[in-house]
């Protein structure tokens, strides 16, 4: 497995974000809501979106979810061929990094997308 995030592993375009809004399933917690959808296509790797606005703190604040979120979906193993984006909520300015990780791991889980 790679430990790298490079663009293939990235959803950018606005259009790709509208789509998995539109056709994913949400899974929301506490810190943040997390819309999956599975293109079914496995060849692809799992791409990620990170939306965090400025109602979730300072930009130093919001580059630090990011990039404890890259962190978590580089480490996991997601199922090849799901699209991801990660909307940050206000409640992320209280938590710590193991309170995201094991959000974040619960809700891999409980939307089974995981290899494994």
């Amino acid at each position: 497995m790679s430990e790298r995030f490079g663009r293939d592993r990235r959803l950018g375009r606005r259009n790709e974000f509208r789509q998995v809004y539109a056709e994913g399933k949400v899974y929301a917690t506490d810190l943040f809501v997390c819309y999956a959808r599975d293109t079914g296509n496995t060849a692809q790797p799992a791409r990620l979106g990170l939306a965090a606005s400025r109602q979730t703190g300072a930009a130093h604040d919001r580059n630090r979810y990011k990039r404890w979120a890259r962190e978590q979906f580089r480490r996991q193993m997601v199922r090849a061929g799901t699209e991801l984006v990660i909307s940050f909520r206000p409640a992320m300015a209280s938590a710590t990094f193991d309170q995201f990780r094991s959000a974040l791991l619960d809700v891999f889980r409980r939307a089974r997308l995981l290899e494994s």
